[in-house]
């Protein structure tokens, strides 16, 4: 991740910290109920405001332990801040068939009307800290914490995500601050079902008339639990392509192309699986994209015959 940033200046690089929470890092939360939650520090607002169009950032502040104390399956995220003006950077969750289509921008509201947002929000950096020796896999950048704080003694001073855009009341809008649902959830087979999700990310300045939110980019949960942002997309997912196929033993050696935007899936079957949709043939591999160059990645099957195809979101 340094690599990506290094073109910014040195107080942009700052890594986020739980235990002494700046104002402005952006938290990326989970949480599942009946499970834990996942609250996660991914540094400062800068990082993702001054990267460049089409830039990828890994989000390397958890890491898979941590997330699979909570599932990756049926799990709710979302990411946000807020800044000392009252304005706030939240997501906005895509649905499943229209991955590669923006959301129509949350709107931006009052200075009053927004504060009361990011009164809830602070609340929750503060339930990490109380929470930093709950788990052995804690770190300041990632804290597992229990789901509820309700009269709960290791909450002296915040609460936890949960019960931040919860509160007692029955949609997750901050408890009704917030003009809509922030969270992106999972499908139940979401590790397996091969399909990404991606909530777009938006910049809501305080306004006393009418303005809609700015479109920063969208942070996408891939089924291995790990989670990216690209910046400012401005082109469409490239049409992969296969380039090269060879085969040494049980191993397959595929050559392809992706592109500089959208995530692309390698997927194979034999012959029986022919008659299947190719989106629905098994997911062999997440390839690497954010270029048009040529890379190569490795199957390994006994079947005598194998066909592939990549899919692309």
């Amino acid at each position: 991740m340094m690599l990506l940033l290094a073109s910014f200046a040195a107080g942009e690089m700052r890594a986020g910290n739980l235990n002494s929470y700046a104002t402005g890092d952006v938290l990326i939360c989970f949480r599942k109920p009946g499970a834990n939650d996942l609250v996660v520090d991914a540094g400062p607002t800068a990082t993702f405001t001054n990267a460049a169009p089409n830039q990828r950032i890994t989000i390397s502040q958890y890491t898979g332990n941590q997330l699979a104390l909570v599932g990756t399956n049926a799990v709710s995220w979302s990411a946000f801040t807020w800044q000392a003006d009252d304005t706030l950077f939240i997501t906005k969750p895509r649905l499943a068939a229209s991955l590669n289509t923006q959301t129509t921008p949350w709107q931006s509201k009052s200075s009053a009307n927004q504060h009361n947002t990011a009164i809830r929000m602070s609340t929750i950096p503060a339930g990490a800290k109380d929470n930093l020796a709950f788990d052995p896999a804690n770190t300041v950048t990632a804290v597992v914490e229990e789901d509820n704080s309700v009269s709960n003694p290791n909450y002296p001073n915040g609460v936890s995500y949960r019960d931040a855009i919860f509160g007692s009341g029955a949609g997750a809008n901050f408890y009704t601050t917030f003009q809509g649902v922030p969270e992106n959830t999972t499908l139940n087979n979401f590790t397996t079902a091969g399909n990404v999700v991606r909530s777009d990310f938006y910049q809501l300045t305080p306004t006393g008339g009418f303005a809609l939110g700015k479109f920063l980019g969208y942070f996408e949960l891939n089924t291995n639990g790990v989670m990216s942002y690209v910046a400012y997309p401005t082109a469409t997912p490239t049409v992969p392509t296969i380039t090269s196929i060879s085969r040494a033993g049980d191993t397959t050696t595929i050559g392809y192309t992706t592109g500089v935007s959208g995530t692309y899936t390698l997927r194979g079957t034999n012959s029986a699986g022919l008659t299947s949709p190719r989106i629905n043939w098994p997911a062999i591999s997440v390839l690497t994209s954010g270029d048009n160059l040529v890379h190569t990645v490795n199957d390994t099957s006994s079947a005598s015959e194998m066909f592939y195809t990549i899919t692309g979101q």
